[in-house]
């Protein structure tokens, strides 16, 4: 991977702006390398910062204003910078840490932790523990799927010791669990473990959430998976038609559409028969899904897996923040130059987890970030926060160079916000439903659509002559054109998805035809999971125990 050119960074005072100045654009590359290279969290972790001793002049007087940018990212990010010469001055085990940066150019790699080799003026290489190159897995060479594969597990705890749970009790024999999720090497992770636990285990994609590779090499390992990336609209609805006529006990869903399809008799007339439930994993999922509760459609008992504090107060806030922001990143800067941040103006509609998380990872690039939310509670909460706040989005869009839409409610950005928004304005969607976008009404308006020639970019050009870049089509950006949430948010996610198979095969409250929470017990388990993994020496609520009040309220007690 080259990094920008150095010529005003090494040996020279870096500009006053650290998301402007050279030495900025390199520690903003150096970071998204790794992160794509990866797809490890960084909010939380803890990273290692080697450079030069003092009495390399040249040397440290290159390096060290990169690496004090790196902290100032770091930092801004949420995450931990230490810095050193070498390894042994390090405060903390290596294992502790999710990454080294080494400027040194002495650490060629380590054991126990991934090594970034930031010395070179023209090169980033990331290098795994057992020595190999970790690539990007959208570049010119990436890694096979089974390596991808592996890498994900061996990051995946929480999911893999919820999972042996019910496998060590026997829960999952003879149980038929269809996947519907985004088809990525995590989602292959959780595939894997449950058919190894005894389940029945197939999957299916949409054409755009799809990973061929993936797919493939879980057709190998004899795990059917219904669908592929370049499916039509009516070879998808078959694929799912079939999916529903398994005869699944049991189905874990992302965006509800296949809970959905599965109570419609004229595509899935036997779906329901042998389901014993279902669990919904996002906000968008469970918004329809309450409107079938509301009008007593709701056939079967599903788990709200989104509501589990486990899974929304960290996949969509932490995982989709930076995942969506990265990737967007990634694909305007697609030679990886740096991007000019500080000082962009973006305008994020939706203040809630995900609309949250964005604005912070963003705010930390050096965005000026402008909030529109219709919730005045949000919009409020927003204010405190820092930000600049509106409530129509069409007030404030001439200004904007990028407009995100957080909401996963069709036409977020609607015609109207279409029309004010100036030329080369980005528009990217991380909120996850259909035309959240109104990219058919402008089409049917008479825009056009135009390549640019890089990859999940392209113009929609407007009559006035207005070109727009919109994200993948307006897809959900993370899932359609990145390798989704990072490795450890999406564990403890899956983690809550495997809890509420466990609560669904063996609750006794989950046999009724609703929406259930999922029980408290189990939730405040994966976080404690999660928490020995991140934080081992933490110390965990073991002073207290859970209990269910007769109205079925969890409460602590002493």
């Amino acid at each position: 991977m080259s990094l920008p050119r150095l010529s005003s960074t090494v040996g020279a005072i870096p500009t006053p702006h650290p998301h402007t100045s050279a030495s900025g654009r390199v520690a903003q590359v150096l970071l998204r390398t790794w992160a794509a290279a990866t797809n490890l969290l960084i909010c939380g972790r803890r990273f290692l910062l080697l450079t030069p001793p003092e009495s390399e002049q040249t040397n440290y007087q290159g390096y060290v204003p990169i690496a004090d940018a790196l902290d100032d990212l770091l930092t801004g990010l949420g995450a931990h910078a230490h810095h050193g010469h070498g390894l042994n001055d390090a405060p903390l085990p290596l294992a502790h840490y999710a990454a080294i940066f080494d400027f040194t150019g002495l650490i060629e790699k380590h054991p126990e932790t991934t090594v970034v080799h930031a010395h070179s003026t023209t090169d980033i290489h990331v290098i795994g523990p057992d020595n190999t190159e970790l690539q990007d897995p959208h570049s010119s060479c990436p890694a096979s799927a089974q390596a991808r594969i592996a890498w994900a597990r061996a990051h995946m705890p929480v999911t893999t010791a919820a999972v042996q749970r019910l496998a060590e009790r026997g829960t999952l024999m003879d149980q038929r669990i269809g996947l519907s999720l985004v088809l990525e090497p995590k989602t292959a992770v959780l595939a894997l473990l449950l058919h190894e636990a005894g389940a029945t285990v197939s999957v299916f994609g949409h054409a755009d959430e799809i990973r061929d590779d993936v797919a493939h090499y879980l057709r190998h390992q004899g795990i059917p998976v219904y669908g592929y990336a370049q499916m039509s609209v009516q070879e998808e609805k078959h694929a799912a038609v079939d999916f529903l006529s398994q005869q699944l006990t049991v189905l874990l869903d992302d965006g509800s559409h296949l809970i959905r399809m599965a109570h419609e008799d004229a595509y899935a007339p036997v779906a329901l028969r042998h389901m014993i439930g279902a669990a919904e994993e996002t906000t968008s999922g469970l918004r329809p899904l309450r409107i079938m509760e509301r009008d007593s459609a709701l056939k079967i008992p599903v788990v709200a897996s989104n509501d589990a504090r486990s899974k929304t107060l960290f996949d969509n806030a932490y995982g989709t923040g930076q995942s969506c922001l990265f990737t967007i990143m990634d694909l305007l800067d697609a030679n990886h130059e740096g991007l000019h941040m500080g000082g962009l103006h973006v305008l994020v509609i939706g203040y809630g987890d995900v609309g949250r998380g964005f604005a912070r990872l963003i705010r930390a690039f050096g965005a000026k970030v402008t909030i529109c939310d219709t919730d005045s509670v949000r919009l409020l909460q927003a204010y405190m926060d820092g930000y600049e706040v509106c409530i129509s989005p069409d007030a404030v869009a001439e200004n904007m160079q990028w407009i995100v839409s957080a909401t996963g409610v069709r036409h977020t950005i609607n015609s109207s916000v279409l029309a004010c928004a100036p030329d080369g304005c980005v528009l990217s969607v991380i909120g996850g439903v259909a035309q959240e976008i109104a990219l058919e009404e402008a089409i049917a308006a008479g825009a056009s659509w135009e390549p640019t020639g890089d990859r999940a970019v392209d113009i929609l050009r407007f009559a006035d002559g207005r070109g727009l870049k919109v994200m993948d089509k307006g897809g959900c950006i993370n899932c359609t054109a990145g390798e989704g949430n990072p490795i450890e948010i999406m564990d403890m996610s899956f983690g809550v998805q495997t809890a509420a198979v466990e609560y669904l095969l063996t609750g006794m409250n989950a046999r009724e035809s609703r929406l259930h929470a999922l029980p408290a017990t189990l939730d405040h388990g994966i976080s404690q999971m999660a928490l020995k993994f991140f934080a081992p020496s933490a110390s965990v609520l073991s002073d207290f125990s859970l209990k269910h009040d007769a109205e079925g309220r969890d409460t602590l007690r002493t």
